[in-house]
């Protein structure tokens, strides 16, 4: 007998799909195949799992996914089957699931629960990468398999059509729960499911008043609690709104709301006592429905909007359909139904012959057919179907942020710390707020804890929002522990990356409350950055503009970035052919920032002379600052003049800047030549450089703020931290991406 394990999410996690995993589970005991559960977290709560649970990944986490893959490789597992939803896994478009399933090493089965019929680009990217590591997928609908060729151009032949399964309907006696309820005597209408506004509740709410004047006795039962990811983002607003409408038409004795989860076991009782059940769903492109086939299997008569899987599924007098939105075609359709009881027996009835041939049992065995056809075949080859990931010849050190909690209080981040203990001597500066900002917006899809991601984002976006001085329209930047400001407007280099970071805020945070505020504070930056005359804040000033462009139309962005470009490309002009090629007597720091925005800003413009130009500073920098393999940047101590070169004090700012500016240039090179030198300057932070020590802390996840010529100040600031992280995500974020195109 075989061993499959099942990746999804699984109950007490409250959703369709964790419903759906342990029924498949279940489904397979009854014929007795061994199954595991690989079980996915969403960072909102943790959850005490049953022991079929094996394995637990953490949505956001990327090496908890490559753990994973690592487990079922070594446990003697024959198949997989995910189950697919783009919200349940973490990453743009839930692409981590990508790097757990390029690393199995048998065949995979995939569940698409959703299939989308105008996707992205990425959602493309991530369905068909999916599909390329999948053996065989399996669509609930034959509407999925028609999307998956028609728009995915995936060959039917690798595409299967098992049902939604369903528990076979057991009578109950609901008399009790007809009293409890106080609908005795009562004609009932039910909608069940996770409330969220998608469901277009109202629908049915405003339909009510017309069914009430011919059937005085109904009661509209709203079953279900509000969706956590709902509560998380709006609260229970969508429900408030349900019951003032209530209170509105005077449907209080009409209308039942009931807040909670309910068992399979409770819905079947609901069910029973239902005498038609409403789908109100808001649009057509949903492929499958849990409540749907449930209700079929109950021999209920259901009147739905005609998404995708309803027309489906209620065709040949299975069932009836409404237009969404439509409250006056829905209470005709439900005044019809209690005025003809043959008609609400006859389609329920046909919808209980389909719905009998989907027991969970009987779907489970499909599934187990399929995964023996495929083990079979997998054992026939000699060796697995799946290619061999390149991995990095140096395993990355997990993303740790407890010292940049411990920097952070409630007003921001600290400067300066002694060995790791905050130092408040020196208070804040808004341009490590602007740094620490980045790196939130980078962490969210990358931590499990969630909530306190969005919490350092909060405290980052409020200390840039208190920076701006109304007085003068600019930023400050110095801020002492006592909370007062040291001066009243900050360096260019402020505003520069003032504008950077809440650019890159604006168009990236999934927070739409985050989103708000940034491009609220991104409007007073932005005259402001017109007026800078130094290369280096003209080019922090240009990655936000980019940022900002790729994901917001702007005409004024748009041009302030050519007249950004336009003034670092002339900057060059005197310099760019001779052996000297910086525009000043003295390479300071932060000096690959300069052509990383050229190249960023040339590759969005679709502009090569700005991208060549970009490239050939780069080249120059890159030839001053690594030596025999090892990157030694320009140190502070006197920094790069065409006398000599400053060997220390090195900064971990200059390797985090080195990082960017390269693999920016590898996303237009695409050798690997650039990469190669990120990866030699990120080495940089944990050993390899001019003393052979490590800046990094692996213990407290903080790093050292610079290189002496006697080794390391152990110091562990803000600027050193942060620059450490964003190097830590930059890198993680090209191998990933390095992995993909090579299979």
């Amino acid at each position: 007998m075989n061993k499959i394990a099942i990746i999804g999410n699984y109950p007490p996690r409250q959703c369709g799909i964790a419903t759906f995993t342990k029924d498949l589970n279940e489904g397979f005991k009854e014929i007795g195949v061994t199954t595991a559960i690989v079980a996915m977290n969403d960072g909102l709560n943790q959850y005490d799992y049953p022991d079929d649970v094996v394995f637990e990944v953490e949505q956001n986490v990327m090496a908890s996914y490559i753990y994973a893959a690592q487990y079922l490789n070594a446990n003697s597992f024959d198949a997989v089957i995910l189950q697919h939803e783009f919200g349940i896994f973490g990453g743009e478009d839930g692409k981590n699931i990508i790097q757990l399933l390029t690393r199995l090493r048998i065949p995979i089965i995939t569940t698409f629960h959703t299939v989308i019929d105008n996707p992205t680009v990425n959602q493309h990217k991530v369905v068909t990468e999916i599909a390329r590591l999948s053996q065989k997928l399996v669509c609930i609908s034959q509407k999925g398999i028609e999307l998956l060729n028609d728009i995915y151009g995936l060959p039917v032949e690798k595409c299967v059509h098992i049902h939604h399964g369903v528990h076979q309907y057991i009578p109950a006696d609901i008399s009790r729960l007809r009293k409890k309820l106080g609908v005795e005597n009562k004609k009932v209408l039910l909608t069940f499911g996770l409330l969220s506004p998608n469901k277009s509740i109202e629908v049915v709410i405003n339909a009510l008043p017309e069914v009430v004047e011919k059937n005085a006795d109904i009661v509209y039962v709203v079953l279900g609690a509000t969706h956590p990811h709902v509560i998380k983002q709006d609260g229970e607003d969508y429900r408030l709104k349900l019951i003032r409408l209530v209170g509105k038409l005077g449907l209080e004795k009409n209308v039942i709301f009931i807040n909670r989860f309910v068992s399979n076991e409770e819905l079947f009782s609901f069910l029973a006592l239902c005498d038609i059940y409403v789908i109100p769903y808001m649009g057509e492109k949903q492929i499958s429905s849990g409540t749907l086939i449930y209700t079929m299997a109950a021999a209920k008569p259901i009147i739905s909007t005609p998404f995708w899987y309803a027309k489906e599924m209620l065709s040949e007098e299975r069932g009836l359909l409404f237009d969404f939105q439509d409250s006056q075609s829905l209470s005709k359709q439900i005044n019809m139904l209690f005025e003809n009881e043959e008609r609400r027996k006859t389609i329920a009835q046909n919808a209980f012959n389909l719905a009998k041939t989907c027991y969970w049992s009987l779907i489970s065995r499909q599934y187990d057919e399929l995964a023996e056809l495929l083990i079979e075949e997998d054992r026939l080859k000699s060796s697995g179907s799946n290619e061999q990931v390149i991995e990095p010849n140096f395993i990355l050190p997990p993303i740790k942020l407890d010292h940049l909690r411990m920097l952070t209080d409630y007003t921001g981040i600290l400067q300066h710390a002694k060995y790791n203990v905050p130092d408040r001597n020196h208070g804040y500066c808004t341009d490590d707020n602007t740094r620490a900002l980045l790196l939130s917006i980078m962490l969210e899809s990358e931590v499990q804890d969630v909530d306190e991601i969005n919490r350092l984002t909060g405290v980052y976006l409020s200390f840039i929002d208190y920076a701006y001085n109304q007085k003068n329209g600019k930023f400050r930047n110095l801020m002492n522990y006592q909370r007062e400001w040291i001066d009243e407007e900050g360096s260019e280099d402020t505003t520069g990356r003032v504008a950077w970071a809440l650019g890159y805020t604006a168009s990236y945070t999934q927070m739409t409350n985050f989103r708000h505020h940034a491009n609220h504070l991104f409007d007073k930056v932005l005259p402001a950055v017109d007026n800078l005359t130094h290369p280096r804040a003209i080019a922090y000033a240009t990655l936000g503009l980019v940022y900002y462009a790729k994901k917001n139309e702007s005409s004024a962005v748009m041009e302030q970035i050519k007249r950004n470009t336009e003034r670092l490309y002339a900057l060059f002009e005197p310099h760019i052919d001779k052996e000297w090629l910086w525009f000043e007597e003295k390479v300071s720091y932060a000096n690959s920032r300069i052509p990383q925005a050229m190249i960023q800003a040339g590759l969005f413009l679709h502009n090569k002379k700005l991208i060549d130009r970009g490239t050939k500073i780069l080249d120059w920098l890159i030839a001053h600052q690594f030596h025999h393999g090892i990157f030694s940047p320009v140190g502070n101590m006197g920094w790069l003049t065409l006398e000599r070169k400053a060997q220390f004090d090195q900064q971990p700012l200059e390797a985090n800047g080195m990082i960017d500016a390269c693999l920016q240039a590898e996303e237009y090179a695409r050798n690997g030549t650039y990469a190669d030198y990120a990866l030699k300057a990120f080495y940089w932070f944990t050993g390899d450089n001019d003393c052979a020590h490590p800046l990094y802390d692996f213990a407290t996840g903080g790093c050292r703020d610079g290189l002496h010529r006697d080794g390391v100040n152990l110091n562990q600031g803000g600027e050193s931290t942060l620059s450490w992280l964003i190097s830590l995500l930059s890198i993680s974020f090209y191998l990933r991406n390095k992995n993909n195109e090579l299979l």
